[in-house]
């Protein structure tokens, strides 16, 4: 009638289900442990007229769910019916979790349930006999004892054999929900647990609905690995047993008095005696009332409430013109750091800055939630020679000095290098800027071609310097109607440079490449079709192209947050229609 087979597993970081209705992770005290799987059913010989009880036991708190198993000339005539049992006898706990099914056979003959698999381990397959008729006995009747009440509605009385018998008294059971403070600031970590005192063992403790936390952000802690064995305490002049039954870090989220209303809980009574079935027990907690105190209101404040510093870091010391540099900007401590989702804005005069990605590193403690969150920007220079990146200021409020307080990083130097560009992008020209340093003009040479030029001999010198003549000759005018098209807000491009723009730009489009290399594809397309663009050249024309420009640079340094395709073919379609408009 019965398999069994005992294992043990590492527990899973999961809180365990009692009920239906029992909050997830409600039971966070009981520790993962050994399980074993257990199957069974009522009777291994039935009659085809008589119905069958499986049932499945998972015994220890981290078990998985089961499902019904295989079954053959049997169907489900009910169920599945769930129930949890929590049990606290001599000072431990201990948890078992049963599905029950009714099955009804269909013809006579052999019946099978078949092997139950839960997580690594098995309970076997069962076989049932199956005979024609009914063979179950009819249910007893439930003895019950003629001397166990007084007739007279006594409490207390000599019963028939001159025994004083009484009532049941009722257990003494009580659910407590503990704040660890009445008073804080918003934003500050409160720890509420929920207690249970008993004076007798308990099983199948529920809530009968989920607590609720109205004003509260609610983080979930991690179980104690070791088993809860209970405290001896005193409530009310009298002695229990106390065990926690769960634990809740609560954040308010408003300034005011906040309520957290009673729950409910219904408690199993084991059987105490022959006589005594036992039963269920409601006990409700009182309502926990807390005192919220707002947060100083300044400009630049992030929210953060706790103790944290702040660090500043570069990935390299120097780059080249036109490449980028990593700046992480970390915040580590403890308090709400999940609550920090405004960036810090830095400002570095001479670079891009372009929006972070974020990272997190955290844990949820009974002091609040401990770890780092780190910003990473690119940061992209425009010029060369030093680049001061300043302190970047980060304001929160430690509820230890009672007041805000603004932490600053140190400030950081990278040393901007031109002549080379970033891998897939060449060299820009440099042209002399106000300040002494490089500016970077809006143009690439991709493919440089080679300029060297050959030694000739004495009879050619004359040729030469006769083409030269005329080359001048073309130059002043090619410059005279540059300036004329410059001019009227258009520019005539070779046409091999536009067919290799469009040829780019279909490579772009046609994906297979990296963010980064679609936009490098995009931004050679408009440099082979426009060459620079001076930054006082204010024609349509201008306009349109640095402003893709603008456009293909951010996608091409932005952090890899999502999906950017949508974005490039955005930009295809831009830049396929400028260069055909312009070009």
């Amino acid at each position: 009638m019965r398999a069994a087979r005992r294992g043990t597993r590492p527990p899973p970081g999961r809180l365990v289900l009692l009920s239906a209705v029992f909050l997830a992770g409600v039971w966070a005290a009981v520790p993962a442990a050994a399980f074993s799987v257990r199957s069974e059913v009522d009777a291994t010989r039935i009659g085809v007229e008589d119905q069958l009880q499986l049932t499945i036991t998972i015994e220890g708190s981290d078990g998985p769910a089961v499902s019904l198993p295989p079954v053959e000339n049997l169907r489900v005539a009910g169920g599945p019916f769930q129930s949890t049992q929590v049990s606290i006898v001599n000072g431990r706990m201990s948890q078992s979790r049963t599905w029950t099914w009714v099955l009804q056979p269909e013809a006579v003959g052999a019946a099978r349930v078949g092997a139950v698999t839960a997580g690594d381990e098995t309970a076997p397959a069962i076989s049932i006999e199956v005979v024609a008729g009914s063979v179950r006995p009819s249910a007893p009747a439930r003895r019950a004892d003629p001397f166990a009440t007084d007739p007279f509605g006594r409490d207390v009385f000599e019963d028939f054999f001159g025994r004083r018998r009484g009532r049941a008294a009722e257990p003494k059971v009580v659910i407590e929900a503990a704040p660890s403070r009445r008073e804080l600031r918003v934003g500050e970590p409160l720890l509420l647990t929920y207690f249970l005192y008993t004076q007798v063992p308990v099983s199948d403790l529920q809530f009968t609905e989920a607590p609720q936390y109205a004003g509260f952000w609610v983080e979930e802690l991690e179980r104690p690995k070791a088993p809860p064995s209970g405290e001896n305490a005193t409530l009310g002049g009298e002695r229990y047993r106390r065990f926690p039954v769960l634990r809740k870090l609560l954040f308010p989220t408003r300034a005011g008095t906040l309520t957290i209303p009673p729950s409910t809980m219904r408690i199993g009574i084991p059987a105490q005696g022959f006589f005594d079935d036992g039963g269920m027990v409601e006990r409700q907690t009182k309502p926990v009332v807390v005192e919220v105190k707002p947060l100083p209101d300044e400009p630049g404040f992030s929210g953060a409430v706790g103790k944290f510093k702040t660090t500043a870091t570069l990935d390299r010391s120097s780059v080249p013109l036109g490449e980028a540099a990593l700046l992480r900007f970390r915040v580590e401590g403890t308090g709400n750091l999940k609550w920090i989702d405004r960036a810090p804005s830095p400002d570095v005069e001479g670079a891009r800055v372009y929006p972070p990605q974020v990272k997190s590193d955290l844990e949820t403690t009974p002091e609040g939630v401990r770890g780092s969150r780190t910003w990473e920007f690119v940061v992209v220079p425009e010029t060369s020679g030093p680049l001061e990146i300043p302190p970047v200021p980060f304001s929160y409020f430690d509820p230890g000095a009672g007041r805000i307080v603004t932490a600053r990083t140190e400030p950081l130097s990278l040393v901007v290098e031109g002549g080379t560009g970033a891998a897939g992008i060449p060299a820009p020209r440099s042209t002399a800027g106000s300040d002494g340093g490089v500016s970077l003009p809006l143009r690439a040479d991709l493919d440089p071609e080679d300029r060297s030029i050959p030694v000739l001999g004495g009879r050619a010198v004359p040729a030469v310097a006769g083409l030269v003549l005329l080359g001048h000759v073309a130059l002043w005018g090619a410059g005279r109607v540059r300036g004329f098209a410059r001019r009227s807000g258009g520019r005539a491009a070779p046409t091999r440079s536009v067919r290799a723009a469009l040829r780019d730009l279909e490579r772009a489009e046609r994906g297979g490449v990296s963010k980064e290399q679609a936009a490098v594809l995009i931004d050679r397309a408009l440099h082979e079709a426009f060459g620079e663009v001076a930054d006082d050249d204010d024609s349509d024309r201008a306009r349109a192209v640095r402003g893709l420009l603008s456009d293909v640079h951010f996608v091409r340094y932005a952090p890899q947050l999502g999906d950017y395709s949508e974005n490039l073919r955005s930009l295809v379609t831009r830049a396929r229609g400028v260069v055909k408009r312009w070009a």
